[in-house]
């Protein structure tokens, strides 16, 4: 039996051994390492779409009518102040119809201070905002409304890439009025509020692309 080459033989499984365990070593290390965090943006700008609902108001004849439940879309964008702050500005639009028929849309601007909590790739965040909703009407000669309002919501997005995130979040609004203020005015009102608010909320989902 020759057995010049059997301390070259061991010496190499020796060899392939510890680079195995090397290997399962780094592989374990690895799997330890907490989710990387994706990069500060400057700017995030979120189109969403999702279901907005509530709200009520009077016709003239005095017979409470819902604005009903339906589509809204629109888009955010965050403007970073701070390592968790941003400057929000929003817009949404739902159409919705009333008795009459008759068509009108939900409009709304609104602005305000948006905090995030980092949870690896995952962000929780809340927003508070204030602008103005406006009614639109379908038809022609009627006049548009706009209301102050103030609004609060809460929401989640998760990073797929250092850039591009899914995001889902749930808004409440409250529309400031003034009790027996008219809506769609033109020489009479179709429409009038009843008591100092209009509560409506909505809940969306899209995504979010960081710059």
């Amino acid at each position: 039996m020759n057995t010049t080459h059997a301390p070259v033989a061991l010496s190499t499984v020796r060899s392939c051994l510890v680079a195995v365990l090397c290997a399962l070593g780094a592989s374990h290390a690895y799997a330890q390492t907490p989710e990387r965090e994706p990069p500060l943006s400057s700017v995030e700008i979120a189109p969403f779409a999702g279901l907005q609902f509530g709200g009520g108001i009077f016709t003239a004849d005095g017979r409470k009518v819902s604005l009903g439940a339906g589509l809204d879309y629109g888009a955010t964008v965050d403007v970073r102040i701070a390592e968790s702050w941003c400057i929000e500005a929003l817009y949404s639009r739902q159409g919705t119809e009333l008795p009459g028929p008759f068509d009108a849309a939900i409009e709304r601007y609104m602005a305000g201070l948006y905090e995030e909590h980092d949870h690896g790739r995952t962000k929780f965040f809340g927003v508070a905002l204030i602008g103005a909703t406006r009614y639109v009407p379908g038809p022609d000669g009627f006049g548009s409304q706009a209301v102050f309002t103030i609004g609060l919501g809460l929401g989640v997005k998760h990073f797929l890439s250092d850039r591009f995130a899914l995001r889902a979040e749930a808004r409440g609004f409250y529309a400031i009025t003034e009790a027996g203020g008219g809506l769609f005015c033109s020489g009479g009102c179709l429409f009038t509020f009843s008591g100092s608010g209009l509560v409506q909320g909505d809940v969306t989902a899209g995504v979010a692309v960081a710059f």
